[in-house]
């Protein structure tokens, strides 16, 4: 089981949504979609739109764009992040699905991984919709594909574990050393470059149809959502951005905000209490420490010793649930 899914890692309304069907994960059940739905299309040929006289294959179903949202098809919003336009498509953006969600599951849990795949992917439409609508005037080119919601996923990843250090292959062949944060920059910037290469200055090859903006509004609002639950900063709120600088609260790190909350409200607890539940000790003196050096330096920098001890506070914090 990874660190990040097990219950002391966890806010309460995410670890009761942390299990779906039959014990699969969210990430599980995202990712089973879109393999089904790729054989549905691809080994099956069930799905597509055909010419009506000649039977020949012209675009696959489920796709969104202005037109179809117009007709009142407003599913298309969310079945277009399981629909693919070819097999090169489909395991590209499962790749980044793969490495990306599998991080924001263990994370954040199912709740987060959802809300953040689906509303990238619905922020991502939007904008590669408003830029060929307004700018381009094309309202009926369907939008299909994972990769809004792939993006959104990487960027909250990137902004929960900056460091993290991870191996890129250039052209899939030279390997680099990169920092999660790095690498999910420096592809922001390609999608902006490229996409306002094509809207300005119609550079790109005619055929290739990529949509950057989609890729860019994914990408936005898999940050803003990382951002707006405190990681990587001050949470960002109407009351953090605009409230004076001398009564704002202390920032701290990202991961300190994270911490586990003792079970036991202490806070105002009298001089001639009990002595403190053990529980809440380990938390406080051994598991915090862990969480913020994970925090600072990945979840690689963690000794045996301090693995163990993450296990030991699992069990207990199970055995006193069952105690209940």
């Amino acid at each position: 089981m990874a660190l990040h899914d097990r219950d002391y890692m966890r806010e309460d309304s995410s670890r009761s949504f942390s299990r779906t069907v039959q014990g699969l994960t969210a990430f599980q059940i995202i990712l089973g979609l879109n393999v089904a739905v790729f054989v549905m299309q691809f080994v099956f040929e069930v799905g597509w739109l055909r010419h009506p006289l000649s039977g020949e294959v012209l675009m696959p179903l489920g796709g969104v764009s202005v037109h179809e949202l117009a007709r009142g098809n407003v599913w298309t919003l969310f079945t277009y992040m399981f629909v693919h336009g070819s097999v090169a498509h489909f395991f590209l953006n499962m790749m980044l699905l793969w490495f990306a969600g599998r991080g924001v599951q263990q994370v954040f849990g199912s709740l987060h991984f959802t809300l953040i795949y689906l509303l990238s992917g619905i922020v991502g439409a939007g904008a590669e919709m408003a830029v060929n609508g307004f700018v381009q005037g094309d309202i009926t080119t369907p939008l299909i594909g994972a990769s809004a919601s792939a993006f959104g996923l990487l960027m909250a990843l990137a902004v929960v574990l900056p460091d993290e250090k991870i191996t890129a292959f250039i052209y899939f062949v030279i390997p680099v050393q990169l920092r999660l944060w790095t690498l999910a920059k420096g592809l922001f910037v390609i999608q902006l470059v490229f996409g306002l290469a094509g809207v300005l200055f119609q550079v790109l090859p005619e055929g290739l149809q990529i949509a950057y903006f989609a890729h860019l509004g994914g990408a936005a609002l898999g940050w803003f959502y990382a951002r707006s639950l405190g990681y990587g900063g001050r949470p960002l709120t109407y009351a953090s951005q605009w409230q004076p600088a001398d009564v704002r609260p202390e920032r701290r790190p990202a991961m300190a905000r994270a911490r586990v909350r003792p079970v036991l409200d202490l806070e105002n607890e009298a001089e001639d209490s009990p002595p403190a539940n053990p529980l809440v000790s380990l938390i406080e003196d051994e598991v915090n420490p862990i969480l913020d050096k994970i925090g600072q330096h990945g979840i690689g920098s963690l000794t045996d010793e301090e693995r163990r001890t993450l296990e030991r506070a699992s069990r207990e914090l199970e055995r006193q649930r069952q105690g209940k």
